[in-house]
């Protein structure tokens, strides 16, 4: 983790000082905030390499900056984690569905957390290196957007998953998908007909790394079921298994 910069913001002073005692050892530049609209204006005007967030604040809460920052096209990618001392397994839920990449309880375990922490910057320096594309000479701009498209996309009945984008599509409507619930679709749409039992889900939208339940899975596939609107009936539940997409 060396030279790499990590934004921790927490209302408590001691939490502060474990964690830039901890994240200096490992040989990273640390920058530390009791306030979270003081660390929001640095992480906007510096992007660092991480962030790691307590949930409550006096001011702004995490929830809202994790928002703010993933609703931001060049601050997307910057890892966020969450600490909290929230237990219930849906405000888990609530803080990944709003984009953490990933959540810690309190008391934290430092190095479950530093661990956590290098596993998002590499997942982050992994993706911008599969990001990196050749330059189109003149002679590609005759490729019609279709070929385009189908170059990037899955295809099922009326639904398009855009896998370059992380977008979805049906007849055409742009679907407002959080990332889980993205990765839920492509994994159906992926194998239509198939079904994923719901420890299959975690393990494969996961890695079994974050703190999600069967409860948790059943509380994400509701919500696509909501966005797909009057196509919510191919999302079928087996009951007893887990769930498929209708072929």
């Amino acid at each position: 983790m060396k030279d790499k910069i990590i934004v921790a913001i927490d209302d408590e002073a001691d939490i502060l000082e474990i964690l830039k005692y901890n994240f200096m050892k490992e040989r990273a530049h640390v920058k530390t905030f009791k306030s979270g609209e003081q660390g929001l204006h640095y992480i906007i005007e510096n992007k660092p390499d991480a962030v790691i967030c307590d949930w409550m604040l006096p001011d702004i809460d995490g929830i809202e900056i994790c928002k703010k920052l993933k609703g931001n096209r060049g601050l997307e990618d910057i890892p966020f984690i969450m600490l909290t001392a929230k237990s219930d397994e849906i405000d888990a839920v609530l803080a990944l569905e709003m984009g953490a990449d990933d959540y810690v309880m309190k008391p934290v375990r430092i190095k479950e957390l530093i661990s956590r922490v290098k596993r998002e910057i590499k997942k982050r320096k992994h993706k911008k290196s599969n990001d990196i594309k050749a330059v189109p000479s003149a002679d590609d701009s005759n490729k019609t957007a279709l070929a385009e498209r189908q170059n990037e996309s899955l295809f099922f009945k009326d639904f398009v998953i855009n896998t370059e984008k992380y977008k979805a599509y049906i007849h055409e409507k742009e679907l407002d998908l959080t990332h889980s619930e993205f990765k839920l679709l492509h994994l159906f749409i992926n194998k239509p007909g198939k079904v994923f039992t719901r420890n299959q889900i975690i393990e494969k939208l996961s890695g079994m790394d974050y703190i999600v339940t069967e409860r948790s899975i059943d509380v994400q596939i509701v919500g696509l079921r909501k966005k797909m609107g009057k196509h919510k009936d191919h999302l079928e539940t087996v009951r007893g298994v887990g769930y498929r997409l209708r072929e």
